[in-house]
């Protein structure tokens, strides 16, 4: 039964991780699923380690039920997964059948601190993140340990290391010849990868932390990047009539700033800030479709309070509402249903602190991913 509702899991919806005829087959746990990578993301991690490691074996440790040995295998690596799960184990080599990619692919039970890695090997890893439960947030909770994974970078040749996306970059500074790749998919920050390697490619500069959005068919995803931290404070000044809201994994790197540079390199508009601290980009016409942020037209801004919201959506012929708090607490499932009207129009109603007060602003999305 427990394999039966992982398979329905594993191909459910947006948040799906394997194309229908391979989920299908899949084995695994309800803990071993939740600790996949999705393929697409699987894939994408592993064309990047290619342009490192140039082809060659990689070791996947940690490797679960082996969902990134088979992106590794599909991106052209031989890959010897390791876990300490004999259970995981059996259902990697499972599943690698089922992807076809058995013959690139062997797995072994083993506790992978006690591994000796050749300088020349590179190595993927995605520590267990879940203690108690639930899912943790410090590398000091992961298995194996933050001791361990420091050491990876200084004795690899290189490698990529999964991390929790929640992890704040600034933390992170002092780890030794990394660079930090925030990834999101569908809308959601799902992963931070940090990336070593000791002979970094002459042609490319690489930067200390980028944004990534990883998007398309599942079996060839396509992304685009934005390096962080480069550019400088965008300008300050009041709501425009267009809102535009950095994808997930833009705001996680920090690359709001960087963001508004690169949309005003590009000619689509010249966005500005409201405050220092939100994370919102504001215009005074329309940015266009990028995979890098949703844009919003601008209804109506009224102080951050359910009476006034709800007058104010009734009075634009609301009826659903979508509320995205940023940098407030909010109860967006009751407050969807409070400020719900009796119009036909879907409004988003972004509700954020400006200095010390509180202010919602209603728009429109532009384009079919903007709701």
């Amino acid at each position: 039964m427990e394999v039966r509702d992982v398979r329905r899991r594993a191909a459910a919806g947006a948040s799906a991780k394997f194309p229908p005829p391979w989920a299908d087959r899949l084995l695994g746990t309800k803990d071993l699923l939740a600790q996949a990578s999705s393929l697409g993301l699987a894939i994408y991690v592993a064309n990047q380690l290619s342009h490192l490691a140039e082809g060659g074996e990689v070791a996947d440790l940690c490797c679960g039920l082996g969902a990134d040995s088979i992106g590794l295998a599909m991106a052209g690596h031989r890959v010897i997964g390791y876990d300490a799960s004999r259970q995981a184990i059996l259902c990697a080599a499972h599943n690698a059948r089922v992807a076809g990619v058995a013959d690139r692919c062997r797995f072994e039970a083993a506790d992978v601190t006690q591994l000796s890695l050749s300088g020349e090997i590179a190595v993927h890893i995605d520590p267990a993140r879940r203690a108690g439960g639930g899912r943790s947030i410090s590398p000091a909770r992961y298995s194996p340990g933050a001791k361990f994974l420091r050491q990876l970078p200084t004795v690899t040749r290189t490698g990529a290391l999964k991390m929790s996306p929640a992890v704040d970059y600034h933390t992170l500074a002092d780890w030794p010849h990394t660079q930090l790749e925030y990834i999101s998919t569908g809308g959601v920050c799902r992963q931070l990868v940090l990336w070593w390697t000791q002979t970094p490619p002459a042609d490319t500069a690489q930067p200390s932390r980028k944004a990534t959005v990883v998007f398309g068919e599942m079996t060839s995803p396509e992304s685009i990047s934005l390096p962080a931290g480069e550019a400088s404070a965008a300008p300050l000044g009041e709501v425009g009539r267009w809102l535009i809201e950095p994808d997930p994994a833009v705001i996680a790197a920090g690359a709001t700033d960087d963001l508004s540079a690169f949309l005003a390199r590009s000619g689509a508009c010249r966005p500005w800030r409201i405050d220092p601290q939100l994370d919102w980009l504001f215009a005074d016409n329309s940015p266009g479709q990028t995979p890098l942020a949703r844009s919003y037209r601008i209804l109506e801004v009224v102080a951050g309070r359910p009476g006034d919201v709800r007058r104010a959506v009734r009075a634009l012929g609301g009826g659903v509402v979508a509320v995205k708090p940023r940098g407030v607490r909010l109860d967006t499932d009751r407050l969807q249903r409070q400020l719900r009207g009796p119009g036909k129009r879907c409004l988003t109603v972004l509700w954020g602190r400006v200095g010390l007060s509180q202010r919602a602003i209603i728009a429109e999305g532009e384009g079919p991913s903007a709701q």
